[in-house]
C-alpha cells in the first residue's frame, strides 16, 4: 500500500511534470509564433486584390489557392485578422462561374511566367485550373475562433465556389471533383501520378518527363479553349484526387457550420447533404477493402484505382462520416505502422515500404516524392484522429510536427527520420502547427 507521505510526494511530483509540461509547450508555442510573424511579415502582399502572403517571395511570388487556405488556419491561432482579410482575398480572385484560382500574377510583386503564357493566364492573370479548397475549411477555423460577421459575409462567394467543385468539375459524373491536371491536387509530382502521365519510375528521365508532360497537359486543354466537357471526353488526363475531394468535401461540412451560423437552415442542411453525399462517392469508388485505404482513381473511360499509398489520403476522414471501421483500418495499419507513416517525424506523404521500391534517386528532386513530410498532411491527418475520437494521436502529431518546425525552421517539407528543413526556406505553411497546439496540445 502507499502510504500518506508517498502519496503526497507522488501526487506533488505529477503536478510538477504536468506544470513542467505546460511550460515547456507555452514555451514551444511562443517560439513558433514569433517565427511565423517574420516569416509573414517577409511574404506579405498588400495588392489591389486586398492584403495576402505568398507561400515564399524568393520561390513561389504569386497568389496560390490552398496555400492561402493554409495561411489563414496557421494565422487564426496567432492573427486571426490576418486571417479574415487572407480569406476575403482569396476570393477576391474568384472567377465569375465560382472557380479560385490554383495560382494568379501579383502585379505588385510578379510578372507572369512566359513559358505558360496565355494559353495558363486569363487577361486579369488569373490561370486557368484549380487547388484544393483549403480556404472553404480555413474559413470554419477562423469563424469558430472569432465569430466575426465578415468571414459570413462571403459566404456567397464561398457556396459559388462549392457548386462550381460539385458542378462543372464532376466529370465521371458520380458526384466527386475531377482535376484536370497535376497541379490542382497541390501534390504535384506524387508517385500516383506516373501511369496517367506515362511515367516510369525507374528511368533516369522521368525527373525531365514529368515537366514535359505537365506543360503537355496544359497545351492540350488549352487547345480545347479548357472546356471541360471537352476534357472530360478526350480523358488526356483526369482524375479523382483524395486531397481535392476530401477537402472539398469537409468545406462543404464547414459552409454547413457557416449557414448555420448565419441563420439559413436550408442552405446549412443542403452543404452537409453534400458533404455526405461526397464521403458516400469516395467510400464506393476510391476505397480499397482489401488494401484498407483510399486510392485516386484515374480516367472517364478506365476508371481505373491508382495503388500508391500517399498521405493525402487522410483527407477523406475530416468530414468524419467515413464508417468508423474504415477509419480504424487507415489509423492503425497505416498512421501507426512505422512501416508505412509512423516515421521519427510525421507524417511522410509516401509510404516507407513502398518508397523502398524505388530505385531512381533523381525521383527525390521532385516535389511530393522520396522522403518528405509536409506539414498539411499532418494537420489534416491530426484532425481526423481528433474526429474519430483518437485524441492521444492527434496530440503525439502535434507534438512531432511542432518540434520538428521548431529545430529546422519555416521550410517546405521536412525529412521524415531526422526532421531537417527540404526545400524552399521561409514558407508560410508550417505556421499550421500553432493552430494544431491549441486544439490537440503537445
Amino acid at each position: 500500500m502507499i502510504n500518506r507521505r508517498q502519496f503526497v510526494k507522488s501526487g506533488a511530483a505529477a503536478a510538477a511534470a504536468l506544470a513542467a509540461g505546460l511550460a515547456r509547450a507555452e514555451s514551444l508555442r511562443e517560439n513558433l509564433v514569433r517565427q511565423a510573424r517574420e516569416v509573414f511579415a517577409r511574404n506579405l502582399v498588400v495588392s489591389q486584390k486586398g492584403a495576402f502572403h505568398v507561400p515564399s517571395s524568393a520561390t513561389y511570388p504569386r497568389f496560390y489557392g490552398w496555400d492561402a487556405g493554409w495561411n489563414i488556419i496557421g494565422q487564426s491561432a496567432f492573427d486571426p485578422e490576418a486571417a479574415i482579410k487572407e480569406l476575403q482575398a482569396v476570393f477576391a480572385f474568384q472567377r465569375e462561374d465560382g472557380m479560385v484560382p490554383h495560382e494568379a500574377v501579383v502585379p505588385e510583386r510578379a510578372p507572369r511566367n512566359e513559358n505558360l503564357g496565355d494559353a495558363y493566364f486569363d487577361s486579369e492573370g488569373r490561370c486557368r485550373i484549380i487547388d484544393p479548397p483549403s480556404y472553404l475549411v480555413g474559413a470554419e477555423v477562423v469563424y469558430r475562433k472569432t465569430k466575426d460577421p465578415l468571414v459570413l459575409a462571403l459566404l456567397p462567394q464561398m457556396q459559388k465556389c462549392l457548386d462550381y467543385l460539385i458542378g462543372p468539375r464532376d466529370l465521371f459524373g458520380d458526384g466527386l471533383v475531377s482535376i484536370i491536371q497535376a497541379w490542382e491536387s497541390g501534390t504535384d509530382n506524387a508517385p500516383f501520378y506516373d501511369k496517367p502521365m506515362g511515367l516510369n519510375a525507374r528511368d533516369p528521365f522521368t525527373v525531365i518527363k514529368a515537366g514535359m508532360n505537365v506543360m503537355e497537359e496544359i497545351k492540350k486543354n488549352a487547345a480545347l479553349g479548357w472546356d471541360l466537357k471537352k476534357i472530360g471526353e478526350a480523358d488526356f488526363f483526369v482524375m479523382e484526387d483524395l486531397g481535392v475531394n476530401g477537402l472539398t468535401a469537409a468545406g462543404a461540412h464547414s459552409l454547413s457550420i457557416l449557414h448555420e451560423a448565419a441563420g439559413d437552415a436550408a442552405k446549412a442542411k443542403a452543404a452537409a447533404g453534400v458533404a455526405a453525399k461526397m464521403t458516400a462517392a469516395m467510400e464506393k469508388f476510391l476505397w480499397d477493402e482489401q488494401r484498407g485505404f483510399f486510392y485516386p482513381r484515374w480516367s472517364t473511360k478506365r476508371r481505373e484505382l491508382q495503388f500508391r499509398t500517399c498521405g493525402s489520403a487522410f483527407a477523406a476522414l475530416l468530414t468524419g462520416m467515413v464508417e468508423k471501421h474504415k477509419a480504424d483500418r487507415m489509423f492503425d495499419e497505416y498512421l501507426r505502422n512505422p512501416k508505412r507513416f509512423n516515421t521519427r517525424y510525421v507524417v511522410p506523404f509516401n509510404s516507407e515500404e513502398e518508397l523502398r521500391r524505388e530505385i531512381n534517386p533523381m525521383l527525390k528532386s521532385l516535389l511530393w516524392r522520396g522522403e518528405c513530410v509536409w506539414v498539411d498532411v499532418s494537420w489534416m491527418a491530426a484532425r481526423a484522429a481528433a474526429i474519430y475520437g483518437r485524441p492521444e494521436v492527434a496530440r503525439d502529431l502535434t507534438r512531432r510536427n511542432a518540434e520538428m518546425v521548431a529545430k529546422a525552421g519555416f521550410r517546405e517539407y521536412y525529412h521524415p527520420r531526422d526532421g531537417r528543413g527540404m526545400g524552399a526556406p521561409g514558407i508560410t505553411w508550417p505556421a499550421i502547427v500553432i493552430d494544431m497546439i491549441d486544439q490537440h496540445g503537445i
